[in-house]
């Protein structure tokens, strides 16, 4: 019997998920469930700059950056939006650097602190500590359609539906997938954790700048292939979307503090969404009965702002326990 399975998003998380079961499980029925157009979703703005938030997560950031690595090696990056990008990140703050040195500092390429000379030479307010790395980007606006397309070539159904209840859905499925973003713990039922980081950015026209600069992890800019990203606002538990001028000014004015050759930019597209805040990524099967039906639901939610940086690696282990759950390890 052909096993059939049901991912519910696709964004990001959604769509990867869906790819790596359908390569392990050939022979599956998949369909992916979204309740909105892409367009709309949390994964089709973001710049998708490799960086890991938090160091117990980086065995799934090492995956990730080697299906980047792969990517970049063997599709041109108009189709897939990956492209590798230098750039830097100050702080006064000395551990929260180190942090991101033990975090990722040996997945990327040539992570170092940069000297004084460095800093004072390039950086017209620096801050007392700078790092420096190489490492792949994925815009969100074309990253996530090029594995959309990729899913189409293998028969994968795309369906827009609002999911209520995770068993209206297992009432059709042996597996339902639970990529929901910020609304899985909901529908998960058992999970008040989950939280929303509202985000802004600004895509400017700026072609000249080709380098990621942050400080402090809120206030950066990212480069993409037609526009440079400014950002951002990280607000916890605010739900509303409207971008205000309060919101440009203050991106504007903390990045221009920060590199004010960047003044006055040409605002090409605004962009706001809420980032699925959670402590910790879940990754969790369990077995569950709607009608005396039994089917399983496995859990993928909770990525924060580090989808795109993690997605892979967790794919990873939610795909397993999809095999599981089918007999098939």
């Amino acid at each position: 019997m052909i096993p059939k399975i049901a991912v519910i998003g696709e964004g990001v998380i959604g769509c990867t998920s869906a790819f790596q079961i359908a390569k392990a499980i050939p022979n599956s029925r998949i369909t992916v469930l979204h309740d909105k157009p892409f367009e709309k979703s949390c994964s089709a703005g973001p710049a998708g700059l490799f960086r890991i938030d938090y160091e117990e997560n980086t065995e799934y950031g090492r995956a990730s950056f080697a299906w980047f690595s792969h990517l970049y090696r063997t599709t041109k990056g108009a189709e897939t939006g990956v492209k590798l990008v230098s750039g830097h990140i100050q702080s006064d703050n000395l551990e929260s650097l180190k942090q991101q040195q033990r975090a990722y500092g040996d997945i990327v390429y040539n992570f170092r602190f940069l000297d004084d000379r460095e800093r004072l030479d390039m950086f017209p307010e620096p801050s007392k500590y700078c790092i420096h790395y190489t490492a792949y980007a994925s815009e969100g606006n074309k990253y996530v359609p090029y594995l959309k397309s990729l899913l189409k070539e293998q028969k994968v159904e795309f369906k827009q539906q609002e999911v209520k209840d995770l068993d209206t859905v297992g009432a059709e499925y042996d597996v339902v997938v639970n990529c929901a973003g910020l609304y899985g713990g909901k529908l998960a039922g058992d999970d008040d954790t989950c939280y929303p980081i509202r985000g802004v950015i600004l895509e400017v026209d700026a072609p000249w700048h080709k380098h990621f600069n942050y400080r402090d992890f809120t206030t950066f800019t990212i480069p993409k292939e037609n526009s440079v990203v400014i950002g951002s606002t990280k607000q916890d538990n605010r739900w509303d979307l409207e971008i205000t001028d309060e919101d440009r000014n203050d991106i504007l004015s903390r990045y221009i503090k920060l590199h004010p050759g960047m003044r006055e930019p040409k605002i090409l597209k605004e962009w706001s969404a809420l980032r699925p805040g959670r402590k910790h990524v879940r990754i969790e099967a369990q077995k569950k009965t709607v009608n005396g039906k039994e089917y399983t639901v496995v859990h993928h939610y909770g990525h924060g702002s580090n989808g795109f940086t993690l997605g892979w690696g967790t794919a990873i282990e939610a795909t397993k326990m999809v095999q599981k759950a089918l007999g098939l390890l």
